[in-house]
């Protein structure tokens, strides 16, 4: 028994053993499974080490500058570990040299830059900037601490600004100045981060020391005569005189003089408080603070202060006003704005204007309508007001009602500028109008215009917008330089006005400078983002240099803003001829005149189109319809007779084109195609006469010096149908008919002088 027990054990025992054998080899087999695995991943992470370095040596190899960064990254990891992880005290010196040392490896890649280099920074280096910027904090330095030259300072603020690390750029840029008081790029980066942060004594400072180095900055001048205005009047004079020495008429902008009358009233309201509350001294400052603040177009900044001025005195009524304004300037703010006006009005602020104009910009200009229309019930004698509402009536597109709001003006209304100019404008518009019914301009309709932008000149010199529409009436009757000189003025007085480079585009077309007509369509672009007339001229510019196609697309961009365009329609009509898309310009030429019967161009252009596609009949009734319209029309005239003669009713031609000739002795196209007549009938004198006469009146009426030319050939004239010949390739060099037939003159006199020559 015993033995049997014990070799129940020792079975048992086995068992075990072999248990555990099978155990031990199945995690033999589960490592070797794992370790296959991990050396498959081992291989396989290998090579996309091996990939991604030849894929980051072969981005590096065309990108060096980049591959430079790995060093500046290395040197601030050293900087890093040198300044916070060694657990070793170092001096203040030590640490200025180490953080120095980091700051040179950063500014290696941005170097100083010309005018004419690019701009644009390494792809890369802005993030070590901030990186930088972070451990000079950490490690509690200064601008002062780093041992740079006043250039090398003045690249840093750079790199700090552009990551908006704005105190340390500040910082940068106050030590670039320390260093070298004549920098005046650090002067000017330091001035705009003190306007975007509202520091307006300290930009004042910098300001003056810019003025220093340029004393004659427009600009500045300007900027700094504004951050003045009523605190330091004997620099505010001295600016304007610097200014009037330049020639600039105007200091401050319509803009800048409302805003600068809230800041004297919000003072104003303050002359009689006791000198102990020095609360409401403040919330005035805070108010002069925010209007200057948003002309200088910081809205965010002057936003806080109007906020800290109602905080303090919430009845004060230019401060609530001042908050709809800039409230009306930003994104979705239209609700809270009028809310601001409310209260404004309510303290008794002037408020009309500001909020007709909130209601129009929010695209509701019946409610804006009613605002005004309410206020001139009250007080029928405001002429802004009342000029405001004309002009709103006319960009609503009612004419009549427009003119109206003028015609009920009171006399007193006349005895400022702001209804002359409305009036001025109106006439305009229907001298615009008159041009798109008949090709012209109605001179009667510029004259009253000019008479009314004279008076309102009259009343107020330093209206710009008078200026403006003296300088487009002055335009459309063709008197360039005296619009040239209103243009000028009207700049300087309002130079912000987004028309203003739009007109200048349109009198650089009129006076054919082409190149300069179109840098200044694309400034207006900028402004006028959907004003029809900016691809309007592109497309004059684009037709005039032979880029019809080009020219068709901007007229469509024209078309596609304003549908009822009249001269984009008829250009795009005129250069789809031209490309000979005859669909194309029939169906503007069928708009048009669907749309304008009256309209003799579009008709005329009509009649071409039929012409081109054969269709004479139609043509010719077409023609005949403009004629009942204006029986003198001479181009018409001329293409009646061209229908008749390609119609077989060539007996029936001569009356029409005499009667152009009669009517117009200058019209070259009249003269040719009666010589094409003339030659019909076979009265070869008499086409000749009519041909010359073409040539006469265009020199370059190529087919005119070719018909004379092939008539004094045909007549073996050689002499004079050599000269004939070379003034056709006077015209077009490469013409090979000419160059052929001029050959054979040549050929052909050669023999007849060598037939007559006397024999031996």
């Amino acid at each position: 028994m015993a033995i049997l027990t014990i070799y129940g054990v020792l079975g048992v025992a086995l068992f075990a053993l072999w248990l555990k054998h099978k155990s031990v080899l199945r995690q033999r087999e589960r490592m070797r499974d794992k370790l296959v695995s991990v050396e498959g991943n081992l291989n396989e992470t290998s090579q996309r080490l091996d990939l991604l370095s030849r894929g980051v040596d072969t981005i590096l190899s065309g990108t060096p500058q980049v591959h430079g960064l790995l060093g500046v990254h290395r040197s601030l990891e050293s900087a890093e570990d040198l300044l916070f992880n060694q657990g070793i005290p170092i001096s203040n010196s030590e640490s200025c040299a180490i953080a120095s040392h980091a700051v040179k490896a950063v500014l290696e890649h941005h170097p100083e830059r010309g005018p004419d280099d690019d701009a644009s920074t390494i792809p890369g280096l802005h993030p070590l900037s901030g990186r930088l910027a972070a451990m000079l904090s950490e490690a509690e330095m200064k601008a002062e601490d780093i041992e740079l030259t006043a250039g090398e300072h003045r690249r840093l603020g750079e790199l700090f600004h552009a990551v908006d690390r704005t105190d340390w750029a500040a910082d940068c840029f106050h030590r670039a100045n320390e260093l070298d008081p004549e920098d005046e790029s650090a002067l000017r980066s330091l001035s705009e981060i003190q306007r975007q942060k509202g520091n307006l004594e300290e930009l004042d400072r910098s300001l003056e020391r810019i003025l220093s180095i340029a004393p004659d900055d427009v600009g500045i001048l300007k900027e700094q005569a504004l951050l003045l205005e009523g605190s330091d009047p004997s620099r505010v004079i001295r600016n304007r005189k610097r200014l009037e020495a330049l020639g600039i008429d105007s200091l401050f902008s319509e803009e800048a003089l409302e805003l600068t009358d809230i800041a004297k009233r919000a003072r104003g309201a303050h002359q009689g408080v006791k000198p102990g509350l020095l609360q409401s001294e403040n919330a005035a400052d805070l108010v002069e603070r925010a209007a200057k603040q948003l002309l200088l177009g910081e809205v965010r900044v002057a936003l806080e202060s109007i906020e800290s001025a109602l905080e303090i005195d919430a009845k004060k009524g230019p401060a609530w006003f001042l908050k709809a304004r800039l409230l009306a300037a930003g994104e979705g703010n239209t609700k809270a704005a009028l809310k601001s006006i409310r209260r404004a009005s309510a303290l008794g602020e002037y408020t009309v204007m500001l909020e007709s104009e909130i209601l129009e910009n929010d695209g509701r200009t019946d409610a804006a309508i009613q605002v005004l229309e309410e206020h001139l019930e009250k007080t029928p004698s405001d002429p802004e007001v009342r000029g405001k509402l004309s002009l709103l009536w006319l960009r609503n597109g009612s004419n009549d009602s427009s003119c109206r709001v003028l015609d009920e003006a009171p006399d007193e209304s006349w005895d400022s500028a702001p209804l002359h100019i409305m009036r001025g404008r109106l006439h305009l518009v229907d001298a615009d109008e008159h041009r798109d019914n008949t090709g012209k301009h109605e001179q009667m309709l510029l004259v009253d215009a000019l008479v009314a932008f004279d008076k309102a000149i009259e009343h107020d010199r330093e209206s710009g917008l008078a200026w403006l529409g003296r300088a487009r009436a002055l335009r459309y009757q063709g008197t360039y330089n005296e619009a040239e000189v209103a243009l000028v003025r009207a700049r300087r007085l309002i130079p912000e006005h987004p028309s203003i480079p739009l007109e200048e585009a349109q009198l650089s077309l009129d006076a054919n400078n082409l190149e300069q007509a179109n840098a200044l369509a694309i400034e207006a672009t900028t402004h006028l983002k959907n004003n029809p007339t900016v691809p309007f001229i592109r497309g004059i510019i684009a037709a005039r240099l032979g880029r019809l196609e080009e020219a068709r697309n901007f007229f469509s961009s024209t078309l596609e803003i304003d549908p009822d365009h009249v001269r984009a329609r008829l250009n795009r009509c005129s250069a789809a001829l031209l490309c000979e898309d005859l669909a194309q310009a029939l169906d503007d030429a069928d708009h048009l005149v669907n749309a304008r019967p009256e309209h003799e161009l579009a008709r005329l252009r009509r009649s071409e189109i039929l012409m081109n596609h054969g269709d004479w009949s139609e043509a010719e009734t077409e023609l005949r319809n403009l004629l009942k319209r204006n029986s003198e029309h001479t181009m018409a005239l001329v293409h009646l007779g061209t229908c008749m003669i390609a119609a077989g009713k060539s007996e029936q031609a001569e009356r029409p084109l005499n009667k152009a000739i009669g009517i117009d002795p200058n019209l070259s196209e009249a003269w040719y195609q009666r010589g094409l007549l003339y030659l019909d009938f076979g009265r070869i004198d008499e086409a000749m006469s009519d041909f010359e006469g073409a040539a006469r009146t265009d020199t370059h009426h190529i087919d005119a010096r070719l018909r004379i030319a092939a008539i004094l050939h045909e007549g073996e004239n050689f002499d004079k149908a050599v000269a004939a010949w070379r003034q056709v390739l006077d015209i077009e060099p490469q013409h090979r008919l000419a160059r052929r037939r001029l050959a054979e003159c040549r050929d052909l006199r050669a023999a007849r002088s060598a037939s007559l020559s006397p024999k031996d």
